[in-house]
């Protein structure tokens, strides 16, 4: 790999993993604090949230559109194999190739996923009127971000490509939607401790 888009694309994850750091650390302890007696265990809160309650079943709107939820679903996998082949490509170059190739159909999947789901937002009254135009752009550059991947799949010579845009995309990252990449865990996490205490998580049996 050139050693200047190698260069690029490591910078730029440096700055995305202080920053969305900075702002993780910014945000923690926020809320009123809770005076209550402890009635549970927050680990055991928190794994209960990052386990059976993420189950598409235990879902509401999961459970009642399976088909949007393999949207998004096909969406990430194609997001997280192009993060990882990239990773690939800095550290052992051959192998980020293969991956690449490998994943082929998932980036392809995820691709017409991404641009599913930009034209639905696009088309839905209902989605445009809260929608900012940040959602378009974050929506956008994974779109691109899938597309390029895709490409430089198929040509060896489009590698270089993809490090400078996945580069450029984790600039962005920490300043845009895009950041729920991290926070969507940490608010999990949170609310999963809270509730642990409260006892509320996990729920007695028969309450699920």
């Amino acid at each position: 790999m050139p050693n200047v888009a190698v260069a690029f694309v490591t910078l730029t994850a440096v700055w995305c993993v202080a920053a969305l750091t900075a702002q993780v650390w910014a945000a923690r302890g926020g809320g009123r604090r809770d005076y209550s007696r402890p009635q549970g265990k927050p680990a055991r809160g928190v794994l209960y949230n990052f386990t059976y309650a993420m189950l598409p079943w235990n879902k509401e709107t999961a459970r009642q559109h399976p088909g949007k939820l393999a949207v998004g679903v096909l969406l990430h996998v194609g997001v997280f194999w192009t993060l990882a082949s990239v990773a690939l490509l800095v550290l052992a170059t051959d192998t980020g190739r293969s991956a690449l190739a490998w994943g082929r159909p998932a980036l392809a999947a995820g691709f017409l996923a991404g641009v599913y789901l930009l034209l639905r937002r696009s088309a839905s009254p209902e989605l445009r009127a809260m929608s900012a135009p940040d959602d378009y752009l974050a929506a956008g550059a994974t779109c691109g971000l899938l597309a390029v991947a895709l490409a430089a799949s198929m040509a060896g010579s489009l590698e270089i490509v993809l490090l400078w845009y996945t580069g450029a995309l984790l600039a962005y990252l920490p300043l845009g939607k895009l950041r729920h990449a991290v926070f969507f865990f940490v608010a999990r996490a949170d609310y999963g401790r809270r509730l642990g205490y409260r006892g509320v998580y996990p729920p007695a049996v028969g309450h699920e």
